[in-house]
């Protein structure tokens, strides 16, 4: 058999995204492997909910079922974007629509054409805190994995546009690991912490924290009148899309396959390898996950032309108040069958 790849990297991130377009040179022809099943190269979030869809493809057969050979990668989060921009995957499972804009903007040609994981975030305080609402937090320690991460794009935007807070200007950020932030929280060295899920759970059942705000998606469709964002989209150069549109179809058919596992018995979730993935051991929150999962669209694999305008939405609403981008090329969210018919 072509042996499968796993592998998690830690490389060092590039001063500025721009400077990575000169090793965007054009795409090759696919590989092959053993059997002649043709190559995708997938890479995810090290650690992440990601990850865990590329381990369900890769361990239960779902690349090879859906015709082609899976390469899987799971990377950093300080490199994961260079990752796909250096063309090292063809396909990224740790995008989001705000980001495809973004690298958009930049010259990269990147397109959103699926959805993974539907936008979590929250805001968690301790649990005897006088914190009740995001403005409480103003100028305050407030702890985040990263001002990239689709946790907290979606923040920034939701923030200053409905809460009237600016969250680099008014809150004093604290850049952490994500799986330490919680505990700093509850040491008080941080009055909050944007995290997603199982973290919340986690915050919530081991530390006796409270959710101030959140989950994102929830509070985008209320504040906007509905509309669907998700935490975590699935990207690739659209001519990657373009000149090999049958594999991009199988790797979402992939993903489908994967999805349907994981809601056959979301209790998969609490057993191996997924608990180290999410750096979680306590059996309560596992638990309390997989319920989560099981009885609500937490995994999505839903892609109707309305979820692919609603992504086309949220970022015109963020280019038009100036929030992490200036532009919203329509082309950063795409269905596929539009962009290759």
């Amino acid at each position: 058999m072509f042996p499968r790849i796993r592998r998690s990297l830690r490389l060092l991130a590039l001063a500025l995204i721009g400077t990575l377009v000169g090793f965007a040179c054009g795409t090759e022809a696919p590989e092959e492997g053993e059997g002649d099943l043709p190559v995708i190269k997938i890479h995810a979030l090290e650690g992440g909910v990601s990850a865990v869809a590329i381990r369900v493809i890769e361990e239960q057969g779902f690349d090879e079922a859906n015709g082609f050979q899976g390469e899987f990668f799971e990377v950093g989060g300080d490199a994961s974007l260079q990752f796909l921009l250096q063309r090292n995957s063809d396909i990224s499972f740790d995008c989001d629509t705000i980001t495809a804009a973004l690298l958009r903007e930049q010259g990269n040609e990147i397109s959103t054409f699926y959805p993974l994981v539907t936008q979590d975030a929250s805001l968690v305080v301790r649990g005897d805190s006088p914190y009740e609402s995001p403005e409480d937090l103003v100028g305050e320690r407030v702890g985040h994995d990263g001002l990239e991460s689709g946790t907290l794009t979606a923040a920034q935007i939701i923030f200053d546009a409905f809460y009237d807070v600016q969250i680099v200007e008014d809150y004093d950020m604290q850049l952490t690991e994500e799986p330490v932030l919680i505990r700093l929280v509850d040491r008080g060295e941080l009055e909050g912490v944007f995290v997603g899920q199982p973290r919340v759970l986690e915050a919530e059942l081991e530390f006796g924290m409270k959710r101030i705000w959140g989950p994102a998606g929830e509070d985008w469709a209320e504040q906007s009148g509905g509309g669907s964002t998700w935490l975590v989209t699935v990207c690739a150069y659209e001519d990657y899309l373009v000149e090999n549109p049958d594999l991009a179809r199988a790797a979402m058919a992939a993903w489908d396959d994967a999805l349907a596992w994981i809601q056959e018995d979301p209790s998969r979730l609490t057993e191996d390898p997924f608990p180290e993935l999410f750096g979680i051991d306590n059996p309560e929150i596992l638990e309390a996950f997989a319920n989560l999962v099981g009885t609500t669209e937490y995994f999505t694999n839903r892609w109707t032309e309305a979820e692919v305008q609603a992504g086309r939405d949220f970022n015109q609403f963020a280019a038009d108040k100036g929030l992490i981008i200036e532009e919203a090329d329509p082309r950063a969210v795409v269905s596929l069958d539009e962009l290759v018919d």
